[in-house]
């Protein structure tokens, strides 16, 4: 599970940054799975971004440092704490350096799904957090934020990025979709999930079974 200290985390990444000189180093993510992004995720959600602000956080040590408020009309809870069912605002470090999250799309344009973590009551996003426009996902991963992937959280999905690859435990599932283009939305992760079956081992298992469509809320 990702550790919900982003505040703190993020703070002291900015500030070595600092120290190093060098605020335009990228930030790196590693590739994850959207099953992955929903079991390590506090809360997922579905709406629009319709605003933004900036304030400062203040720190003990150096300047203060900003962060980016986005207002969100949420319109769907696929994952949360029962007393945060009307998201409203999601928080991100202003800076692209330290994985803060740039919105890029016109506000109250389209609907998006977001997956965050929760620092006290306020929800962190980063560059690295799963934000995917809700037109783009296939009807199996729409199935899966609404019924399957949740079911696969005791399951791990390793991403295969060199060969050889090998799993170390029954709970694993071997992902392949980058390991030769480095492009990780193949068919794994639009059309799998990693799931227990009857004998308690993890396997991927299609989220489309014939006869059956994704959920279309």
């Amino acid at each position: 599970m990702e550790s919900t200290k982003m505040y703190g985390l993020l703070a002291a990444s900015f500030l070595l940054l600092s120290l190093l000189g060098d605020p335009a180093a990228a930030c790196s993510c590693a590739p994850r799975h959207p099953q992955t992004a929903f079991c390590n995720a506090d809360v997922v959600i579905k709406g629009k971004f319709v605003g933004v602000s900036k304030q400062p956080l203040n720190i003990s040590i150096g300047e203060p440092v900003w962060w980016v408020r986005y207002e969100f009309k949420t319109t769907k809870v696929y994952k949360g704490p029962e007393e945060m069912q009307d998201v409203r605002f999601l928080n991100t470090p202003a800076m692209e350096s330290v994985c803060g999250y740039e919105h890029k799309a016109p506000l109250k344009g389209e609907d998006y799904v977001v997956a965050g973590m929760l620092e006290g009551d306020d929800v962190m996003i980063t560059s690295c957090s799963f934000i995917q426009p809700w037109a783009q996902l296939s009807p199996a991963q729409r199935r899966g934020l609404s019924l399957k992937y949740s079911k696969g959280c005791n399951c791990t999905i390793m991403a295969c990025t060199s060969m050889p690859c090998t799993l170390t435990s029954d709970s694993q599932c071997l992902w392949t979709d980058g390991i030769m283009t480095r492009i990780w939305d193949g068919s794994q992760a639009k059309r799998l999930a990693c799931l227990p079956r009857s004998d308690s081992l993890c396997a991927w298992q299609s989220l489309s079974p014939q006869g059956q469509t994704a959920p279309k809320q």
